[in-house]
């Protein structure tokens, strides 16, 4: 009889430290080098150019557009609705679109954008090999 009070106890302790602390997402936003814009040519030296474009994630400040590597932005409450912007060089709104982690199956998105096709939102698969995030 303890041992099965103590462990509803121990369960109901359980139940509210998860209420407290919402469930976490992430973005993997894939680099300029895996997806570069149409009819962009990466030269033998490597360098990709992004035209100076970043990308921001509701309030948080904007960020360079990774041009090697992908990059991962976590702790995204999947609760929340998020707005994603991809921004110009001089920091004015390109293209941005509301979204949330609701509308897909994972917790864990895979990003891209080209100029003439936007913003890709997507989930993180085997289906989106340019979004290397771990």
């Amino acid at each position: 009889m303890r041992f099965g009070l103590l462990g509803a106890v121990l369960m109901a302790m359980g139940s509210l430290a998860s209420a407290q602390d919402p469930a976490r997402g992430a973005v993997c936003v894939a680099s300029r080098a895996a997806t570069p814009f149409r009819g962009q040519v990466i030269p033998p030296s490597g360098e990709v150019s992004s035209n100076g474009l970043k990308f921001k994630i509701d309030k948080r400040s904007a960020v360079p557009w990774p041009q090697r590597e992908s990059l991962k932005i976590d702790g995204l409450d999947i609760g929340e609705r998020h707005l994603l912007a991809v921004l110009d060089s001089r920091g004015k709104s390109v293209e941005s679109l509301w979204f949330r982690f609701a509308g897909y199956k994972s917790a864990d998105l895979c990003m891209s954008y080209d100029g003439y096709q936007g913003i890709g939102l997507q989930e993180a698969s085997r289906h989106t090999p340019w979004c290397k995030c771990k």
